[in-house]
């Protein structure tokens, strides 16, 4: 694995790829239709794959979080502590932050095959959208027919089954490489919290995505994820694909059961007061 330079450069929050780390400026690859070729639910967390490409892919995950939008928000901004609960992360530190943004570098590691353990290092700039969530210029446009949220139970697909999306429009398919993918499984008309990362540098040619966060309930919360992948050429994103897969389920599991713990432990301090 190539070591990282730490980047002391300010980052803001930007929206097209020209603004990204140099070794991704100017690079173009043209995008075929975009396929999903899997849904599947596990443990609560329903996650759907998009094959945007020979070697990239759109990833959709959503889990409902027992707790209010405000306990889920501290979990994910907490990007200091990040790697004591998200159990994909060997390591994790936060380089810079400032306002709403943040710098982090991190390292996943997971084993994918015969022994063989894939790992890799990135640094990723996060913006947060606290207050109405990312605007929608910087994603990529939302399907007509769109995946029901996981709150409301309004999938156009039952778990394990196939997702029927409309047709990508050109607009979407020039944007996937250059925006950012938006959340499938949102809950429509509910009002979002959005942090979103992106690729400074590292081990992928892309990897960009969107944690959304939107209060379906007094004491509920909708956690929708999507992230777009594009491994090194050298390496197939067929080949790790399951294993991102689930990690990702492992991840959104584990950044439930976080927020849930730390908002009962303070509901506790506040009665023992």
């Amino acid at each position: 694995m190539s070591a990282l330079r730490q980047s002391s450069q300010k980052l803001g929050c930007r929206g097209h790829a020209a603004e990204r780390s140099t070794s991704l400026r100017g690079r173009r690859v043209a995008v075929p239709t975009c396929t999903v070729v899997r849904a599947q639910a596990t443990s609560g967390v329903r996650i759907d794959v998009e094959k945007t490409s020979w070697n990239s892919r759109r990833i959709f995950a959503a889990v409902s979080i027992a707790t209010p939008k405000s306990a889920v928000w501290l979990a994910l901004s907490d990007y200091d502590n990040l790697g004591k609960f998200i159990p994909s992360l060997v390591e994790n530190r936060c380089l810079e932050r400032g306002g709403r943004t943040a710098v982090l570098y991190q390292v996943g590691a997971q084993d994918v095959a015969m022994g063989v353990k894939f790992s890799a290092a990135v640094t990723l700039r996060c913006c947060e959208h606290q207050n109405g969530g990312l605007p929608e210029a910087l994603m990529t446009p939302a399907p007509a027919a769109q995946l029901g949220s996981a709150a409301s139970g309004s999938s156009s697909s039952s778990p394990g089954g196939s997702v029927d999306l409309a047709p990508p429009s050109a607009s979407e398919l020039a944007s996937v490489e250059a925006l950012f993918p938006y959340p499938l499984t949102s809950a429509p008309g509910v009002s979002s919290s959005d942090i979103t990362f992106e690729l400074v540098e590292g081990d992928f040619q892309a990897f960009r995505g969107v944690w959304r966060m939107q209060q379906t309930g007094e004491a509920t919360t909708l956690l929708s994820y999507a992230l777009f992948v594009k491994p090194q050429a050298w390496l197939p994103v067929a080949l790790i694909q399951g294993r991102i897969e689930n990690e990702v389920v492992r991840n959104l599991e584990a950044v439930g059961k976080y927020a849930e713990a730390q908002h009962k432990l303070k509901e506790q301090q506040v009665a023992q007061q």
